[in-house]
């Protein structure tokens, strides 16, 4: 299970004035604990820097990689700002996130052919967001396809099924499980990711809810989650997840958790 730590995101008051205000210590110290609590890329989102995202991510991304050693997921919907992403980081970034859409696929790929990120793709395109697993499935066969074509290597593709809230629809859950399922069942070789805490936007007891949904996503077949690892009771089901789907043969990584754990559980 690959962690994305989502918590260096504009959307987030405090960072976005750290960004604007180029506050280094505070924007590292974001970081730097995503890291040690198990983060495997830190993702890093400018957006609403609103008409310096470019400028920003130049002063950013070199700062985060001098002192971390994961790599970072550029997350910016804007083909300059990524651009300018992918050019600065040293490694391969993980690029978040293409999407289905003609246009926007036409602009992305020459990025993708030359920088050889590896890619988040999100299941919507020029319809929209879908209604039906079966429709999210075949947005996923084609843009696998596609990356293929530019070069792309299968292990190097993340799917996402969209997470949506489940407070706005009750079947919002079900839907993206059920999605979830039928893109590993017909791309196995392909990595599945999701944006946890989406599902828990505007209700009480978020963390209780991105936890649950985690753990039922693993038993789906999910590779990868966008989640805050500073919550450790996240970080703590995903360890009893992988152990009880038996994906943690003789519990040994479980156990190595279990020992870190004070007071012991």
């Amino acid at each position: 299970m690959i962690i994305i730590g989502e918590r260096l995101n504009s959307s987030r008051r405090a960072v976005l004035e750290a960004l604007c205000d180029r506050n280094a210590e505070y924007v590292l110290k974001e970081a730097r604990t995503q890291e040690q609590a198990g983060a495997d890329y830190i993702d890093v989102n400018a957006a609403a820097v609103l008409g310096k995202e470019v400028e920003t991510l130049t002063w950013v991304i070199p700062l985060l990689q001098r002192e971390l050693k994961v790599p970072l997921a550029i997350d910016t919907p804007n083909l300059d700002a990524m651009e300018a992403g992918l050019r600065l980081h040293k490694g391969p970034a993980l690029l978040n996130s293409l999407t289905g859409e003609t246009a926007r696929l036409q602009r992305f790929a020459p990025l993708i052919r030359e920088h050889k990120p590896r890619v988040i793709v999100l299941c919507l395109d020029d319809e929209g967001v879908p209604t039906t697993s079966d429709k999210e499935v075949a947005i996923a066969r084609r843009m696998v396809d596609l990356l293929a074509k530019e070069g792309v290597a299968s292990d190097d593709i993340f799917i996402d099924p969209l997470v949506r809230p489940a407070g706005v629809d009750h079947r919002a859950v079900s839907l993206f499980l059920e999605s979830l399922e039928k893109i590993k069942h017909d791309l196995p070789h392909i990595k599945t990711v999701a944006g946890i805490s989406n599902v828990s936007f505007g209700l009480p007891q978020r963390r209780l809810l991105n936890r649950a949904l985690l753990v039922l996503a693993m038993g789906r077949g999910l590779d990868a989650a966008i989640v805050d690892p500073l919550d450790k009771d996240i970080l703590a089901e995903r360890a009893a997840g992988r152990a009880l789907l038996g994906h943690d043969p003789s519990f040994r990584d479980f156990l190595a958790f279990a020992r870190r754990i004070r007071p012991p559980a």
